[in-house]
């Protein structure tokens, strides 16, 4: 591991622990180890460590082969989706809970559900990336779900959406509020409960 990359873990480990306006660059230069300038050399102000988290954590999303796995297109064309809805939820859910068995990944989530509500940047990337995004991916699903008639004609995409993802949205802020370090028996506790939940809802909109 090089300073840049020690700079990067150790910032994360006390961002998440202490708050983002608690930590200061002389505290995160004696973690690593090095002079305070030293951090200069790598990143020009603690603001410029953060928004490196931030996107390392997009990059995950954008660019994880599970995540834009062929198995999770939303086409109507992709019979896993029409035929066994449950499945690609799972395969969603699987691909998710791999992500976030890192322990760096979950640190930033932690991060993020604590420090959102005193840091500007830390709101706008939660808004983006953990509400809207994913808001818009689960309203196409069930777009294409009724399209297809596989649930209900009186079914709101846009309700169901919220409803479907704001569950485990819940779990993993209970959780977050709950440990500085997450165990993984909680992460798979709440996604055996969030699969349970989905396939709830699922079968509380789907056509008889």
């Amino acid at each position: 591991m090089n300073t840049k990359e020690k700079i990067f873990d150790v910032t994360l480990d006390l961002f998440s622990k202490k708050g983002y306006d608690s930590v200061s660059l002389r505290e995160i230069a004696e973690e690593v180890g090095i002079k305070k300038s030293s951090i200069y050399s790598h990143y020009p102000s603690k603001n410029a460590i953060l928004i490196d988290i931030f996107e390392y954590f997009t990059n995950l999303f954008q660019y994880d082969n599970l995540l834009n796995s062929k198995d999770l297109n939303l086409s109507d064309s992709n019979e896993m989706l029409i035929e066994n809805p449950e499945l690609f939820y799972h395969k969603g859910s699987e691909a998710v809970k791999k992500m976030l068995s890192n322990e760096k990944n979950l640190k930033i989530c932690r991060l993020i559900f604590i420090q959102m509500h005193y840091n500007e940047n830390i709101r706008e990337f939660f808004q983006k990336e953990i509400l809207e995004k994913p808001l818009v991916f689960w309203r196409e699903f069930f777009t294409v779900l009724k399209e297809k008639g596989i649930i209900r004609s009186d079914s709101n995409p846009e309700l169901l959406a919220k409803e479907y993802y704001s569950f485990p949205i819940y779990l993993l802020l209970e959780i977050s509020v709950k440990y500085d370090d997450i165990p993984q028996s909680s992460m798979d506790n709440l996604f055996r409960q969030t699969e349970e939940h989905a396939k709830f809802l699922l079968d509380s909109v789907r056509v008889k």
